[in-house]
């Protein structure tokens, strides 16, 4: 696909580049792995800390309150 005219080079190039773009755009929304929600770095690490039972439940409410 060419366009005519001195700059039809560029606008094909413009084109390709689009057409790239996109579909690496679209690879990734495909096959992009779900993390399950938006939880902040310091709420993953207070989610792990309860699970290896280093903090009680009480604590991790009242951490995840305050985090939140």
């Amino acid at each position: 696909m060419f366009f005519p005219g001195p700059f039809g080079w560029i606008v094909t190039f413009i084109f390709w580049g689009l057409v790239l773009f996109l579909a690496v755009k679209l690879f990734q929304a495909v096959f992009q792995t779900r993390s399950g929600g938006s939880d902040s770095p310091a709420l993953n690490i207070l989610k792990s800390r309860y699970a290896r039972g280093e903090i009680n439940e009480e604590e991790y409410k009242q951490m995840r309150k305050e985090i939140q």
